[in-house]
């Protein structure tokens, strides 16, 4: 079923709007800056934190705890051993391992819009819209009293049991503990296939309600092949006993987070058998990626907010729609042009006042090609 509903808006109101924009473009833009900002700092911050410990980890065999090694950044691999079982008492699902989570997923509808405007003579513009409906599976509840047919397309307001997580006591590597509060830094997890006696002995008595397949328990669901809308169903995955590889400070009896002389903080847990320079190199490389991420999402917000301090201009222009189109165009390009400006100017000073040595020999780089070109240019003229 779909839903089609067009509406108009005038010219005024789109200036309105327009002018309304520059103010929300103006604070982007001040948000982009400050964020490229931060971000070379915490870049920089990472790789010294990340070099330090580095130059200072002490790898070590969990077999044996050291006292020599009290205080200081180490680093092991080995075999986990996890002494009591997981178990979700509800559905009676009981597995060794270190970590496992349930995830409850209700069926619900699921709204789907598209729009497309036109722009008439004299600046207004139409919009049709179109309101679809499909029927999924979501983790989440979705609010069915925000979509347009709301009498025809009603969800659940809440799911009959929560998502859950689970993380081992006990946990050992060696003569190590691992703590809950490591453990759950872990990632990787891995679909758990519920053994059927492992479901029957727990929810025979209730196998109106509740029904299994595979890897997914289907409560209150007659066909689950073909579910209705409220139907749930519930997905669980662990993280079995298996190698991992930590670097924390030795602490007594337990590993904590190492503080560098710079004032961060280094705590690695990953599964698998890891040396200590894989696992810094790891570390390194997700640092570059994040820097470059939150870079590019910081010249987008710049973009954005130039695109709407200027959008007024193209506004004014669609009282004529090519006209509008033609100064629409000029403005993105002009906003591409103030945001490589501004991201360029904005990156420099931060790398000036975190990366001093670098910025001195870029701009030894830049000045040296400047004259050069300088002086080519003349030569030519002559």
């Amino acid at each position: 079923m779909t839903t089609v509903e067009t509406t108009s808006k005038s010219w005024f109101s789109r200036l309105g709007d327009s002018f309304k924009n520059i103010f929300i473009g103006f604070l982007l833009i001040i948000g982009a800056i400050i964020l490229l900002f931060w971000n070379e700092g915490r870049a920089v911050k990472t790789e010294q934190n990340l070099k330090e410990g580095f130059s200072v980890v002490v790898s070590v065999s969990p077999d044996k705890k050291d006292l020599k090694n009290e205080g200081k950044l180490i680093h092991f691999s080995g075999m986990t051993k996890s002494p009591n079982l997981l178990s979700d008492g509800e559905f009676g699902i009981n597995v060794s391992a270190l970590k496992m989570k349930r995830t409850v997923e209700v069926y619900q509808w699921k709204e789907k819009r598209s729009s497309r405007t036109t722009k008439k003579l004299g600046g207004g513009t139409e919009t049709t819209t179109t309101y679809s409906y499909i029927k999924d599976w979501s983790d989440k509840i979705i609010n069915s009293s925000i979509f347009k047919e709301t009498e025809s397309h009603q969800n659940p307001t809440s799911k009959p049991f929560l998502d859950k997580e689970w993380v081992a006591q006990g946990v050992t590597v060696g003569e190590y503990a691992i703590s809950e509060d490591l453990l759950s830094a872990l990632s990787g997890y891995q679909p758990f296939n519920i053994p059927e006696e492992m479901f029957n002995a727990k929810n025979s008595t209730e196998s109106s309600q509740l029904q299994l397949a595979g890897d997914t328990i289907y409560y209150q669901t007659v066909n689950m092949a073909s579910p209705e809308i409220g139907n749930t169903r519930l997905k669980y995955e662990f993280i079995s006993p298996q190698d991992i590889s930590l670097i924390y400070k030795q602490s007594g009896e337990s590993l904590v987070s190492y503080q560098t002389k710079s004032g961060g903080k280094i705590s690695m847990i990953q599964l698998g058998k890891s040396t200590a320079e894989e696992m810094f190199k790891s570390a390194q490389e997700s640092n570059k990626t994040m820097t470059w991420i939150l870079r590019f999402v910081g010249v987008l917000l710049l973009f954005i907010g130039f695109n709407m301090i200027l959008g007024v201009l193209p506004v004014i222009g669609s009282v004529i729609p090519f006209i509008g189109d033609v100064i629409g165009a000029g403005v993105g390009l002009v906003s591409g042009l103030l945001t490589i400006i501004i991201a360029s100017i904005t990156i420099a000073v931060a790398w000036i006042t975190y990366r001093p040595f670098i910025a001195v020999i870029l701009f030894s780089v830049a000045l040296a090609g400047f004259i050069m070109l300088k002086n080519n240019s003349k030569k030519l003229v002559k």
